[in-house]
């Protein structure tokens, strides 16, 4: 039943597979499988390395060059700062996979700067998951209270469907009219009219709320995985590009290059712990909205004396379920502000924020007008 289900809203309140997927994105950087014997970006990432340690090179080179033959005053910490850098252009990735030493050690100054930040996020997505399994089961029973509200709109429509033909064959008319009357038949024909046309009234109610219902879920998936996918594309930037940061930190004008480098690094990585913090809090909402969809259903569904007076006066059981996706969707544009309070001086990531606000924008205009283009 539940499969059925799914089919028909087409998305689901939680989507695990995608978002793994999702938050795996740059491991293709060195996978072999995707385009041969090198990932698509490794190249650009061997380039920026070997350019690091060239430049890495030549500073120090200048700078031993000045103190031997213009007898400057020699001084040890400008010529460390340099072995500093070439130490961690050698540890940026993993050993076994450039090749630097002869170690084939999987650890890297990558991992040990996301060492904080996973902890973090491994402890806020624990709590996420122990949120959503409840979210989870709540949200089938949502879709089987749905399913059966369905079925029994099917069969009054149905009974509505037989009165209104009865009422229009004239042979039918004709001898009820010399057994009862034309008075009761005149009444007889009002209330098959008008249980009819409650019928396609409640019908296009119960449309609507199954398209107001999905729409909620989709205008939340956007929210959530636009947040992924924008920190996995600035990892990737950082990650590729970050050796020249670091090389650049050796020439005076750029001695910060580093810090900020390092900066948006970690306000990046805190990205995903954030997100499950937020998403923890935004799936305490949904439980909310949804148990009290679930009160709305099962009391509709008790029985046809409760299913026809929801059909008098219909109503959307997803109203608070949209209502709630439009509030999470504005709290997880909050992700790339509280990521940035994490570290002193952060950068706030104003693309990643500017572009779930459009996303958000863009989502709730295409919900307005299928709204209208339904009622119309």
């Amino acid at each position: 039943m539940a499969d059925n289900i799914l089919s028909d809203f087409g998305i689901n309140i939680l989507e695990e597979e995608i978002d793994d997927v999702i938050f795996q994105t740059n491991e293709f950087l060195t996978d072999a499988t995707f385009t041969g014997s090198q990932g698509p970006f490794w190249w650009i990432l061997q380039m920026c390395m070997a350019l690091a340690a060239l430049f890495s090179i030549i500073v120090a080179a200048s700078m031993a060059y000045k103190m031997m033959v213009k007898n400057e005053p020699l001084d040890v910490m400008k010529l460390f700062k340099p072995l500093v850098v070439s130490i961690i252009l050698c540890w940026w990735y993993p050993p076994a996979d450039t090749g630097m030493t002869n170690s084939g050690s999987s650890w890297c100054v990558l991992d040990f700067l996301s060492y904080i930040p996973n902890c973090i996020g491994s402890y806020t997505h624990d709590l996420y998951e122990a949120e959503a399994t409840q979210i989870s089961d709540k949200f089938e029973e949502v879709q089987q209270l749905v399913y059966v509200r369905d079925s029994m709109y099917t069969d009054l429509q149905a009974q509505a469907d037989v009165a209104h033909k009865g009422t229009s064959d004239p042979n039918l008319i004709e001898a009820t009219m010399e057994q009862t009357g034309v008075d009761e038949v005149t009444n007889m024909e009002k209330d098959a009219s008008k249980l009819w046309f409650t019928s396609l009234t409640a019908g296009a109610v119960v449309g609507i709320d199954k398209i107001v219902m999905l729409i909620a879920l989709i205008v939340f998936r956007i929210g959530w995985w636009a947040t992924i996918y924008c920190q996995q594309i600035l990892l990737g930037m950082l990650t590729i590009f970050g050796p020249i940061q670091w090389a650049f930190s050796l020439l005076p004008k750029w001695e910060g290059a580093w810090a900020k480098w390092l900066t948006r690094y970690l306000t990046v990585h805190f990205y995903g712990a954030m997100l499950y913090f937020v998403g923890f809090y935004v799936l305490l909402l949904f439980d909310i909205v949804l148990c009290i969809q679930v009160e709305n259903l099962t009391a509709i569904t008790a029985s046809e004396q409760t299913m026809a007076a929801y059909l008098q006066n219909s109503f959307f059981s997803a109203g608070y379920l949209m209502a709630a996706s439009i509030v999470a969707l504005k709290c997880l544009n909050l992700v790339p502000d509280l990521a940035a309070w994490m570290i002193p001086e952060g950068d706030t990531a104003f693309s990643t924020r500017n572009f779930g606000e459009g996303v958000a924008q863009q989502a709730k205009m295409t919900a307005t007008g299928t709204m209208a283009t339904v009622m119309r």
